[in-house]
């Protein structure tokens, strides 16, 4: 541990003693560094996680699966201090305005702000724990870019991963087509439209014109190449069409459609270099998680964890040799 980290450690001990009577020594699940982790807040999680998954908890195996999400919750309570901790002697700080920002951006996705809180409480959360939160996760970021600012992905790798997982870079059968959808009550509306179709008419201009999916209608009612399959009924109408015909009426739970195939493709497989950006992410997220965890592992070799709940208590690295102590009081 840094002289810093074993001054702020210090301190931070003082002051426990000065401040028991009003945070109990019963309400200390951990210390990390002097640090303390309380039980009210651990066992909050542990509510939450009661709250939206009960299913977990029940049956014959229920008190070993909560002991299990016991210390799995601690642990990761223990790294987020260790993270913390370690970003500070780096220097690295996150703004109130940086968390502001964040938060809006996600406010941003909800309809109102009472939308918002509401799903806040269906989370377990507050603005408060929100806040802190987010703050972790900028600080945990910042750490993650210092300590992967060197990290290169070589051509050899990328090579050779994608000769190995060449089953992830198929390109599958797909069905690029247009539609017109109508309202289920406006099935004359679109025999209509059909047959104007069939006597030459625009299919663009009518799915345009007549067609109630705004998001294709602005585009002659182009859908694109599928990212999922399309409901059965309109998958199934597609697939028997040949490129460049027009479906009769076909009904789903959407309405009624017309339905025109653009282009169809047969399954694919992507050359290296169509995916070669992708490989180089996939395996560069790699490394940054092994950066991460190895020295996540060397903080925690190098820190002073007490865990004061003996049923908790989980092995921790403990010095630089590397061997593993369970620390409680």
């Amino acid at each position: 541990m840094s002289k810093f980290r074993m001054l702020v450690a210090a301190v931070i001990s003082a002051a426990l003693v000065l401040s028991l009577t009003a945070c109990g020594e019963e309400d200390i699940a951990a210390r990390v560094n002097g640090e303390v982790i309380k039980k009210s807040e651990l066992d909050a999680q542990v509510e939450e996680l009661k709250e939206q998954y009960p299913q977990m908890f029940e049956g014959a195996d229920a008190e070993g699966r909560l002991l299990d999400f016991q210390q799995r919750l601690l642990d990761n309570m223990i790294n987020n201090v260790l993270i913390r901790q370690a970003a500070e002697d780096r220097g690295i700080t996150v703004s109130d305005d940086e968390v502001a920002t964040q938060i809006d951006e996600l406010k941003s996705g909800f309809q109102s702000e009472e939308q918002f809180t509401q799903a806040l409480e269906q989370a377990g959360m507050d603005v408060d724990s929100l806040e802190q939160q987010v703050r972790d996760q900028l600080i945990t970021e910042r750490l993650l870019e210092q300590l992967t600012s060197d990290v290169e992905i070589a051509d050899a790798d990328v090579e050779q991963y994608y000769e190995q997982n060449q089953s992830q870079f198929v390109e599958e059968a797909a069905v690029h087509a247009a539609h017109i959808l109508f309202n289920s009550e406006d099935k004359a509306t679109a025999e209509e439209v059909l047959s104007e179709i069939r006597a030459g008419g625009d299919f663009a201009a009518l799915a345009k014109e007549y067609s109630q999916d705004p998001a294709s209608a602005e585009n002659g009612g182009d859908l694109g190449w599928p990212t999922t399959p399309f409901v059965p009924e309109f998958q199934e109408a597609a697939d028997a069409l040949e490129v460049g015909e027009v479906s009769d009426l076909v009904q789903t739970t959407f309405g009624w459609h017309i339905i025109k195939v653009v282009e169809k493709r047969e399954d694919r497989q992507k050359d290296l270099d169509e995916v070669r950006d992708q490989v180089e992410q996939i395996l560069l997220q790699q490394q940054n998680a092994d950066v991460y965890q190895q020295y996540l592992e060397e903080l925690k070799a190098e820190a002073e964890i007490e865990i004061l709940i003996p049923e908790l208590a989980v092995p921790v690295q403990d010095g630089p040799s590397g061997e593993t102590t369970e620390t409680t009081e």
